[in-house]
Formats: C-alpha cells, structure tokens, sequence
C-alpha cells in the first residue's frame, strides 16, 4: 500500500513505545524527542543530530563537533580554542544548519555572547570542566544512533468464518469488456513497436516498471491447522525469517512447523 492507504498502518515511537496510526507518529515522534531533552539532554540531543541530519552533513557536522572539543581538551590552557565565531564558515556550514548541533555545543558548556570589541557572536566556552565532561560528549555524540518508528505488526486473531474460507466472484468478474480488449490491442502494438527498436538497458528497465504499482506494506495472514488464521503487517523489506520469527512469537509453545504458499512448496527460513 501507498499513499492515503497508508492510513490504516500503525507505527510503535521507539522512546515511549505507544502505537499510533501512521500519519500521527510524525509529530508525537517529535513531541517525545523534545520531552526527552528534559531527561537526559545529552543522550537526546545526539540522538537528534543522527536522527533528523542524514548525508554529507551530518558526517561533516559530526567530524566538525568532535574536533572542537577534542582540540579543547588536548589543549585545555589554549583560549583561541574555545573561541568559535558564528560567521566562520565552517561553522555556518558544518554546524549551524545541522539541527542539534547549537544544542549540543551548549550541552558541551558553549555560551552565544557578542563579542563588543567588533558586535560578531561568539560561541565561547567559559570554563574548561575537568571532570571529563567534553570526552562523555564526544563519545556520546560519536555512538549515538538514528532511531525511528518500528512498524508495528498489530497482530490480530481470526477465527475460521464462512467469509475467510470461501471466495467466490460472480461470472462478470471473468467477463472481458470492449474497453479492456481495446487496451490490451493497444498495450500489445506497444510492445510489438517497442521490441522493433534498439533500446538502451536503462530504456528496458524503465520500461519494464511501467504500469507495476510499488508496495512498501502488506499484510499477511498464516492459517493454522484448524482454521485460525494469524494475520500481521509487514515491510517490502521484511524477510521470510522475520514471517518465521513472526508465527513463533505468537505460539505459546513452541512447536516445529513450516510455512506453505497455496500451490507451492514449503518456505525455506
């Protein structure tokens, strides 16, 4: 599904870990990062820089950090390195733009002044702290980890119904209108015109995705012996060890089984 239906997913907040539907974790995501900064600030705002910066900026805003307090800390009398000016442009490009990275120069003990001698603003670092306090955040801010919501599987249990075990259509289902055959002629010339001219690999590819709708969530149902069927939400990305791991938790002995595609064989884990 895509698109509006993603409506009916649900996603867990991987801080307080509440189930919301899909198009409200976004905010109550952010909500949990901004409760959290008043518990461990430290902690939270590296989780922010990994989380809400990707790419070459947030690799460089990371490196440019960590240089600033190690150099402070391999040279602790040095004022020149707990001095950084605002309009430098290593910090306008590597630091400012990256969203927690004022913060955590603050946690880091920085203090935004204006320098009277010529109005400029200034990050500045007061008070070099000897309790080891700039390597815990260096090594905080270098472990940290993007996190994000987890789909949730919101597992549920059906029980063998008429409706689940027969599906039938009716004869129009099968049914072919004129409007269909015109397309499908049409579809067919397509092909015939396309297969007739040299084309590039990156042409046929594309080609190729023409028409296919793109999934980014399914949910599947597994029957069991009696008629009981375990239905679950998944990612394109999930494996069949993850459907595996999926039945197991919820059986509450374990047993040995083995999962059958209709018409098919056996999965293998």
């Amino acid at each position: 599904v895509k698109g509006h239906s993603e409506k009916w997913l649900r996603m867990i907040c991987p801080i307080c870990k509440i189930s919301l539907p899909k198009p409200e974790m976004g905010s109550h995501f952010e909500e949990c990062l901004e409760k959290q900064l008043e518990i461990d600030p430290l902690s939270t705002t590296c989780t922010m820089v990994h989380t809400l910066n990707s790419g070459d900026l947030l690799v460089a805003g990371v490196k440019t950090l960590s240089t600033i307090l190690n150099n402070i800390v391999a040279n602790p009398a040095e004022e020149k390195y707990r001095k950084l000016r605002v309009n430098n442009p290593a910090v306008q490009k590597k630091v400012v733009p990256l969203v927690g990275g004022v913060e955590f120069l603050e946690i880091a003990g920085f203090t935004r002044i204006t320098d009277e001698s010529d109005g400029q603003e200034l990050f500045i670092l007061l008070e070099v702290l000897t309790d080891g306090h700039l390597e815990k955040c260096v090594s905080a801010l270098q472990s940290a980890s993007k996190v994000a919501p987890i789909l949730d599987r919101d597992i549920r249990v059906l029980q063998p119904t008429t409706g689940l075990q027969r599906f039938e259509v009716s004869s129009d289902f099968y049914r072919v209108t004129r409007e269909e055959v015109a397309a499908e002629q049409q579809r067919r010339a397509s092909d015939l015109d396309r297969s007739e001219t040299l084309r590039t690999k990156v042409m046929r590819e594309r080609d190729a995705g023409i028409g296919m709708r793109i999934y980014h969530y399914t949910v599947i149902r597994v029957r069991f012996p009696d008629g009981v069927y375990l239905q679950g939400t998944f990612s394109a990305h999930d494996t069949v060890e993850s459907v595996f791991k999926f039945v197991e938790s919820s059986l509450r002995h374990p047993v040995t089984f083995s999962l059958i595609i209709p018409g098919s064989t056996a999965l293998k884990r």
